[in-house]
């Protein structure tokens, strides 16, 4: 008890610090960004089409030599968006100037990442059935059900001065590899950003990327979001799965979710009292965010779904505040463009705070446990930031002495925030983002069910960008909820998804 009152003075400390608050430029944070980003593919992420290949990893120990893939679907899905929200930048160089960092040829490369991001995507999916042995059918089958990673033993042999790989796919309780709903709504995130932001005319190896990702967010929404809305494994009976397998309670949120990744293809349907349920969970004080896990899922299922209309954008922000996640109001704003009416009375809040976390990490610093010297002059000390409670922010998880992390949620915060601002690239700190300036407005143009930009780009060309659409500003006056969440029921709500997440994450 007493280490742990230490434990949060420091950290409090280090955030009352007028030196902790950086104020770096746009370039300053640019190379950041490209050194993470080459650091991603040197350390942590070997690309290509074979088992493991294309899925960052989220942990490496270079003093004992082992690298871990634990929630790797997560990972996959914010890298999915850091490719998406890059290809975007890159297709706008006169707003973002100097993103491709001189190399004209980056965008054509992204884009052959992304193909093998998606492809990576669809092999958990293909492999997931064949990944369990009899009674199971151990045969394989493209069906909506995924593993967490399909990383081999013997992966280690693409990573230089690494000895040993260990991953879901390999733990010996063969049920910790199967899907959860906390890794379908973090992948759902990153299929949106390419859903949105990548054209239906940009191919990679003859594949056109944006239609491929709403195929496979189709088929992984249609497999659980019917019936009574647990997630089952197909291979071995329809059973459900062993963790975080029951997402009634999300339902109706993920209904509007579906709806938006395949542009209304797949729309579920949920019984309407979980309508009722979904409300309560715009409550900052609903008892289930006493388990973070309970927030980020809840957040991102907002982000992707436009979960309370007008309304989100306001309900984004007090609740990203509960544990400093601001990236998911600017997730929002990016997958809905002109139509999230909420960011215009939030962003100069949302945008300092991401803009101070951004500014943080040094020139040379990089996302890894502080171990005992702790805390970190940084908030990036845990795999990911806006998954993992503030409390781990600049002094790491308990026992992550010597782990270094992949950098995801640094990478995507920066393309995010420069995306729904976009003022804040040209070192307007305070930009407003509903000036109506000429900015790119990102996000589906809903009356058409196209993304903002379009042109014919091919894998490895670099070329063909398409031009800036000019922002339309948007309407500030937020809506007000006209049906508050009844008390007994968001208690009751609370509750429910505080025991779910206790089976899910032992907390």
């Amino acid at each position: 008890m007493i280490a742990k009152t230490y434990l949060a003075l420091g950290v409090a400390l280090v955030l009352a610090l007028p030196s902790a608050a950086r104020a770096d430029t746009t370039e300053q944070d640019l190379a950041k960004y490209k050194r993470l980003r080459q650091r991603l593919l040197s350390d942590f992420t070997s690309v290509g089409s074979a088992p493991g290949q294309s899925q960052p990893a989220p942990e490496r120990d270079d003093v004992h030599g082992t690298m871990h893939w634990g929630d790797g679907t997560i990972a996959l899905g914010f890298y999915l968006g850091v490719l998406a929200t890059e290809i975007y930048m890159l297709a706008h160089p006169a707003t973002f100037p100097g993103a491709d960092n001189g190399d004209a040829t980056q965008l054509g490369k992204t884009l052959d990442e992304l193909y093998h991001a998606l492809l990576a995507m669809e092999r958990l999916d293909l492999v997931a059935d064949a990944a369990f042995p009899a009674p199971c059918t151990a045969a394989p089958a493209l069906n909506g059900f995924f593993v967490r990673d399909d990383v081999p033993l013997d992966f280690y042999t693409h990573f230089p001065g690494i000895t040993q790989t260990t991953s879901d796919f390999t733990d010996p309780t063969l049920t910790n590899k199967e899907e959860s709903q906390d890794q379908v709504y973090h992948v759902q995130h990153g299929l949106a950003l390419v859903v949105a932001l990548v054209p239906d005319s940009y191919v990679a190896q003859g594949k056109a990327l944006r239609p491929w990702a709403m195929e496979q967010a189709q088929r992984i929404a249609a497999h659980f979001a019917t019936g009574d809305w647990n997630i089952r494994n197909p291979a071995c009976g329809d059973r459900v799965v062993n963790r975080g397998g029951n997402a009634i309670g999300y339902s109706y949120g993920e209904t509007l979710a579906a709806s938006f990744l395949t542009a209304g293809a797949f729309v579920p349907t949920t019984d309407p009292t979980w309508q009722s349920i979904w409300d309560t969970l715009r409550a900052p004080n609903n008892p289930a965010y006493g388990n973070e896990n309970n927030l980020h899922m809840a957040l991102a299922i907002m982000a992707v779904g436009d979960g309370y209309a007008a309304d989100t954008g306001q309900v984004m922000a007090t609740l990203s505040d509960l544990q400093d996640w601001p990236l998911y109001p600017l997730l929002h704003r990016v997958l809905h463009g002109s139509a999230a009416v909420g960011f215009c009375s939030t962003a100069s809040t949302v945008n300092g705070r991401a803009r101070l976390m951004l500014d943080e990490l040094p020139a040379n610093g990089e996302p890894a446990c502080p171990g005992a010297a702790g805390p970190a002059p940084h908030g990036w000390t845990s795999h990911n930031r806006f998954i993992r409670g503030k409390s781990q922010a600049y002094v790491g998880p308990a026992g992550c002495e010597s782990i270094r992390y992949h950098g995801l949620d640094y990478m995507l915060l920066h393309n995010l925030y420069a995306i729904a601002t976009p003022g804040t690239w040209k070192g307007d700190g305070g930009a407003d983002p509903c000036a109506g300036d000429g900015g790119v407005d990102p996000g589906l143009d809903l009356s058409t069910g196209m993304p903002a930009a379009d042109a014919a780009v091919g894998s490895g060309d670099g070329g063909g960008a398409p031009p800036p659409k000019p922002g339309a500003g948007c309407d500030c006056q937020l809506a007000t909820s006209a049906r508050a969440p009844h008390a007994l029921l968001l208690l009751l709500v609370g509750v429910a998804l505080a025991r779910r997440a206790r089976r899910r994450y032992g907390a």
